[in-house]
């Protein structure tokens, strides 16, 4: 389960579905279906026969797929017009979708606001619409010029070296479906939760105003009780009620902390992995 997991946060949304053969591990499946394949898979992510626009479309979906995928990153390096324009092109062609903040408004009717918060203003962040899309502006665009000549060593190292990571964020979105379908008809709303201050992995708000904070780790590590810790902490500096907390792990959990007597915890033991979970 851990590899089919692994390979469709890299290969959701492939091209060309027909052709993927299956090889022995997902460095192998990237190298031979992708990485080989260069030259037949760039013509998926031609938007433009404007050159410079072309450029500058490519240049941000890189920014969306290595950055905090904040909305107003897209105008760092390029107008406001053409940032609008690139918006457009990207939503109209399925590429983006957008993540909306749930973070509160700043009410300045009840006082002056505080000077780090003058000026501010609340972000949605940008998702890419399928994970191969955001793959390719991971790993593959920055290495366009080794691709061209057929040469994947530093393609290949990079990604090796970042693909645990880049999976990691495709196992919150599990998780927090994980979560969904437990619940079912009970949500209310789902999904990440960030503000100028915190981020966190997940934020449950159910119908009948029971909430639980998550926190996801793809990692080779066990979680401990540190994890749990920090996830408490968080929660209480945005200020938000959590009446479970949830924490998602790819390799469990240490021992200490599966021996707690904790009735607001609930550890989700390989829960993708095995199909289950405890409640504690």
């Amino acid at each position: 389960m851990e590899e089919l997991i692994s390979n469709f946060a890299v290969f959701d949304g492939f091209s060309d579905l027909s052709l993927l053969k299956n090889h022995e591990n997902l460095m192998q499946n990237i190298e031979h279906n992708i990485l080989q394949h260069y030259h037949s898979q760039k013509k998926h992510f031609l938007f433009s026969s404007n050159t410079q626009l072309q450029e500058d479309i490519e240049s941000t979906l890189h920014r969306l797929a290595i950055g905090t995928r904040k909305h107003y990153s897209i105008y760092k390096d390029v107008s406001q017009a053409r940032g609008r324009e690139i918006y457009k092109i990207l939503y109209d062609t399925d590429i983006i979708t957008k993540e909306y903040t749930r973070e509160k408004l700043l009410l300045k009717h009840l006082g002056p606001l505080k000077k780090e918060f003058r000026g501010y203003k609340r972000e949605d962040k940008i998702r890419f619409s399928k994970e191969y899309y955001r793959f390719w502006y991971t790993f593959i665009y920055p290495h366009y010029s080794d691709l061209e000549k057929n040469e994947y060593n530093q393609t290949l190292s990079e990604i090796a070296e970042n693909l645990g990571y880049f999976i990691s964020s495709y196992f919150e979105e599990l998780s927090n479906t994980l979560l969904a379908d437990i619940y079912k008809d009970e949500i209310k709303e789902s999904g990440g939760y960030w503000d100028k201050n915190v981020e966190i992995d997940l934020l449950v708000k159910l119908k009948d105003g029971t909430q639980i904070t998550g926190e996801c780790k793809w990692t080779n590590h066990k979680i401990s009780k540190n994890i749990l810790n920090k996830l408490k902490k968080v929660t209480q500096k945005a200020q938000i009620r959590a009446d479970f907390y949830a924490l998602f792990s790819k390799n469990g959990f240490s021992k200490e902390l599966e021996k707690r007597e904790d009735n607001k915890c609930f550890y989700m033991t390989y829960m993708l992995l095995k199909g289950s979970y405890h409640d504690r």
